[in-house]
């Protein structure tokens, strides 16, 4: 099963207003003690999926998402067999088979839902189809974009950084992730990750809270809401028409959309051009350093620099 867990939380520990709900060890003696090393990133579309069908049951607790939620109850018709899914998802814990943890970075939606009965796998198919794929694009850049600023601070200030900021309701302490609750358990549920590892799942859907598995097998997981979530439901911004002026209108469009990481053929379909002219300005973007490329995979991610930042402000 999956636990939701929230509740205000100094992020470091060290003092709380909320019972702490779950303990989650990724250090040891040994070989065993390997968890700490297997901290990765990864999301999942069929966890999106399922999270964004409970936010359409009590759209009040997923307030971020109400432009969504109105969007998306007048296409509920055209989904057979929904009650199927909404049973399985009633009450606050979750069955861990329809939150399957990722084991790539971004798992295709047909091979997360391999472990489901037939008839529950069709729903949610049918679910990501009506409600999640015509955003699905904007989603990921999203949760790109929250990877890409965790991979930074990983890389500048240590795991214990990305752990401190993940979500008010979890913090490391003594070696361990400790996630507080909304209730007082008897004793917090401990889950020991020392050899398996542990991924770090940005979520859209699953805003507010952080969710974790609370008996995995393999490697553990804790979702927690990616940034920016608030402007997903945003009108696109404009290009600052003194910016346009300056380096040209298609360059100040790719600068705006270049807030969360994107591939060439992803910038040509939004901007309505081709992927070599795309090419050629980004070519002359990155040399005027105000975009920096990197090669995620077999895909090539663009997005711009903090001197791009500075330039649009």
């Amino acid at each position: 099963m999956h636990r939701p867990v929230g509740g205000g939380v100094c992020p470091h520990g060290g003092r709380r207003d909320s019972p702490v709900a779950v303990r989650i060890r990724l250090t040891g003696a040994g070989p065993a003690g390997a968890g700490l090393a297997k901290v990765r990133f990864a999301y999942s579309p069929v966890f999106e999926t399922v999270m964004a069908v409970d936010g359409l049951r009590v759209p009040g607790a997923h307030a971020v998402h109400l432009p969504w939620v109105a969007w998306a109850r007048e296409r509920l018709a055209a989904i057979d067999d929904l009650p199927v899914l909404l049973d399985l998802m009633a009450g606050p814990v979750k069955p861990a088979a329809l939150m399957p943890v990722p084991d790539v970075r971004m798992p295709d939606l047909e091979a997360e839902l391999v472990g489901l009965p037939a008839r529950v796998a069709d729903v949610v198919r049918s679910c990501h189809e009506v409600l999640v794929a015509p955003h699905w694009r904007r989603i990921v850049a999203v949760l790109e974009a929250d990877v890409h600023a965790r991979a930074a601070v990983l890389a500048d200030r240590g795991i214990g950084a990305v752990f401190a900021d993940l979500h008010p309701g979890v913090a490391w302490a003594d070696g361990e992730l400790v996630l507080y609750g909304d209730s007082r358990p008897d004793r917090p549920h401990r889950v020991d990750l020392a050899r398996d590892g542990l991924v770090l799942s940005p979520s859209v859907f699953c805003w507010p809270r952080a969710w974790t598995a609370a008996d995995p097998v393999g490697p553990g997981v804790v979702r927690y809401p990616a940034r920016g979530i608030a402007t997903l439901w945003e009108s696109e911004p404009a290009a600052p028409d003194e910016l346009a002026a300056l380096i040209g209108k298609t360059r100040a469009a790719l600068l705006v959309l270049l807030a969360a990481p994107m591939s060439t053929t992803e910038l040509a379909t939004r901007l309505g051009v081709t992927a070599g002219a795309v090419s050629q300005h980004i070519g002359v973007l990155r040399g005027a350093r105000l975009v920096s490329t990197r090669r995620d995979g077999r895909a090539v991610l663009h997005m711009r620099t903090a001197r791009a930042d500075a330039l649009l402000a």
